[in-house]
């Protein structure tokens, strides 16, 4: 029977094109999805086309569909919709072929039309033919293992003169997607072995997936492989087709990396990480291994699956296209970040109870303090022992505090010290108790004693967990106790680099025992360009990273898809000077872009509501602050929010504003123990700034002003 596949570039077309327009692709591509071979689909060929299985497909008079017609088969690729002229000038000199070596299906255009590489002398003549020469970026590498990761041959003489980063950057957009991730990945330092298992073009059993033979006609096969879903989609039925067509840019729904896909349906005999930097997909992973677990390995009507992160405003996002994401095994998936579903599951247990909030833990403190308190130690200290050592490590009695460890504090303790530590903080935990108050810590830790006594009490099959660097140790052994162990059991998400609530945990230390290649990393960035990404790294240069458990985590081999424009770094003397230069770069933003894909972030709530609302209210432009738990759901106006809230977020230009000493990295009023509280602390800031900057798809603009913020590794941070 016919098929029709629809390429990740003909959604993009489709979305740019009118509405009055995209009806007419819709009628047009009901029939042709019925049956794309009759007579009255004229397929016609296009004057001095590079490949000849190009045709065009009658939309109207004035719009042209572009097909690739199979030379055997019956599966027609739609790549394209556009004004006939432009829709003629996008397809004229494209290749549309199945790779001799990788078997993908693969869209790659000859680089005549490209601007020359900046090779600065000839060529180095090589010592043998078939490996790139000294002085060349890819140096060493020989032309079979070129060709092996999917470069076409005609491109393979441009690959070989490659010189610089910035080479391959120009080069990429000629290339098929999977071999310019390979490149990047071999200019990076991968080995070949490497290159081929972070792309997932290796078998469970560890050898390379290469076909063994290619059918150059056989575009079902060819389609078939990972390295073709990432860009094509066979449309199923009609019902799938209508999805597609109602979001057409919400990719993520529908075309997977080899890499993601891998993590997606990867059967692992317990619990899996999945590391990546901003804009890697971790999320986007989550949501697919949670809709696999639902509709493909737990799918028995009562088989739940529970999604969890650290914040309920993410929460609340990753429910929503969960809903889009998913068909009736959503009603499968809870989603809640994990303090309200603890809240909620003792309230269900008929515990009554009260949560302890902010301003009343610092009364109950400075009271306890003063009754209690040894001039010995600040108030300050007592805070952080409490919150680090005794509620991360589940301490509930002196015996168990004068064992703890304490990794991390910076003032060493004895014992007749840690005797008197612990007076004061029995003193505040009496004092809870006799108020019934919890701390959130105290709600995770009765939550899960109440189900490691009771196991029955929940009955998931599964947990998913997003943003796990800021889950803290509390958190993590609550997850373990969700779910038996056993296969697939546990799948978390998280990135180091953009802890900015927690502290450094340990998975294995919690009982999340992780091993061999139930580890993975995802290092392909799909959203903020490769300029914004290299600033963004930057901010956190000299730091080390953990990668959530007993190990380091590094950014080797990760790059972003696209080489953008470069950040825009201003800072000025005076408040008013800032001031008009944020109204000045909204209004040039405004030009061409909608208010809702501008955002302006901030460190501190008080910056948000009492300066750059005003100001864009007084230069008539339409603001809203990003409160809600439905970013999606607010008015227009241009958006602006705390860098805390904006995280899960993504704007195609962001603002970084106030981006100075005072505001970042030492704040006013915030009384440190001693110095390594005070480094754990401008370590989160310097994430928390990471996480703000790669918000930003496409343009990122960092002003301040007064006196400027000194950050390691980033020339001119404000």
């Amino acid at each position: 029977m016919p098929q029709v596949a629809l390429s990740a570039d003909f959604l993009k077309a489709f979305a740019k094109i009118p509405r009055s327009q995209q009806k007419k692709v819709r009628q047009f591509l009901d029939k042709f999805r019925a049956d794309p071979t009759p007579a009255s689909i004229k397929y016609e060929p296009i004057a001095d086309v590079r490949d000849p299985k190009v045709r065009t497909v009658r939309i109207d008079k004035a719009y042209r569909g572009i097909v690739i017609h199979p030379p055997k088969g019956d599966v027609y690729l739609m790549v394209w919709v556009d004004h006939h002229d432009e829709a003629m000038g996008w397809a004229r000199n494209k290749v549309f072929e199945v790779n001799q070596r990788t078997g993908s299906f693969q869209v790659w255009e000859p680089v005549e039309g490209a601007a020359e590489p900046a090779a600065a002398e000839p060529a180095v003549p090589v010592v043998e033919p078939e490996v790139v020469g000294p002085g060349f970026l890819l140096a060493g590498h020989a032309n079979e293992t070129l060709l092996l990761f999917g470069v076409p041959e005609p491109l393979l003489a441009a690959v070989r003169t490659l010189r610089t980063d910035a080479d391959l950057d120009q080069l990429a957009p000629y290339l098929p997607d999977e071999a310019a991730d390979a490149l990047y990945m071999l200019a990076a330092g991968f080995d070949p072995d490497q290159t081929l298992e972070e792309l997932e073009r290796v078998t469970d059993t560890g050898e390379r997936d290469v076909p063994e033979t290619v059918d150059s006609q056989d575009f079902v096969a060819a389609l078939e492989r990972p390295e073709s879903k990432r860009q094509f989609k066979i449309v199923e039925d009609d019902h799938e087709l209508h999805d597609i067509l109602n979001a057409p840019l919400e990719l993520w729904r529908i075309f997977l990396h080899p890499s993601q896909e891998k993590l997606v349906k990867i059967r692992s005999n317990g619990p899996s990480r999945v590391l990546g930097g901003a804009g890697t997909g971790k999320t986007v992973v989550a949501m697919h291994r949670a809709r696999h677990l639902a509709a493909d390995v737990f799918n028995t009507s009562g088989d739940r699956i529970l999604f969890t992160t650290f914040t309920k405003n993410l929460a609340a996002d990753i429910a929503h296209q969960l809903d889009d994401l998913c068909g009736a095994e959503r009603d499968r998936i809870e989603v809640a970040n994990l303090d309200r579903w603890a809240h909620r599951f003792l309230k269900a247990q008929g515990l009554r109870f009260k949560t302890i909030s902010q301003d009343q833990a610092r009364r109950i403190w400075s009271e306890v303090y003063g009754e209690v308190g040894d001039e010995a130690f600040s108030e300050a200290f007592c805070v952080e022992e409490w919150r680090q050592v005794v509620q991360a490590r589940d301490v509930v009695d002196p015996e168990g505090y004068l064992r703890a460890r304490r990794v991390g504090r910076g003032t060493r303790l004895s014992r007749g010290q840690r005797k008197a530590v612990w007076n004061m903080m029995a003193a505040y935990r009496r004092r809870l108790e006799r108020d019934n108050l919890l701390e959130l810590d105290d709600v995770i830790r009765q939550a899960r004693l109440m189900i490691e006594t009771e196991p029955s009490l929940v009955r998931y099959r599964a947990v998913v967990a997003d943003e796990v660097q800021d889950f803290s140790p509390s958190d993590l052994r609550l997850l373990r106790a969700l779910v038996p162990e056993g296969p697939d059991d546990l799948f978390l998400v998280g990135d180091a680099h953009q802890r900015i609530y927690g502290y450094r945990t340990s998975l294995s230390r919690c009982g999340i025992n992780i091993r061999g290649r139930r580890s993975r990393r995802l290092k392909i960035n799909y959203r903020t360009t490769e300029r914004i990404r290299n600033w963004a790294v930057a901010l956190l240069h000299g730091l080390e990273i953990d990668d959530l458990d007993e190990g380091v985590d590094t950014m080797k081999g990760f790059r972003s898809l696209r080489p953008g424009v470069d950040p825009r770094i201003h800072h000025w003397d005076t408040p008013d000077e800032e001031g008009a230069f944020v109204v000045e770069t909204v209004k040039s933003w405004l030009e061409h872009r909608s208010p809702e894909q501008i955002c302006i972030t901030a460190r501190r709530h008080a910056l948000i509501s009492d300066r750059y609302l005003p100001l864009l209210e007084q230069a008539g432009i339409p603001a809203v602050e990003i409160k809600t738990d439905d970013e999606a759901s607010l008015p227009s106006g241009v958006r602006i929010a705390t860098m805390h809230r904006v995280k899960g977020l993504e704007f195609p230009c962001m603002l970084l504003a106030a981006i100075q000493a005072g505001e970042i990295g030492r704040l006013q009023n915030k009384d440190f123990p001693d110095d390594a509280s005070l480094q754990a602390f401008l370590q989160q800031e310097r994430c928390l700034v990471y996480v703000a900057a790669t918000r930003a798809r496409d343009e990122l603009v960092v002003t301040g002003f007064g006196e400027p913020w000194e950050c390691p590794g980033v020339s001119g941070a404000s």
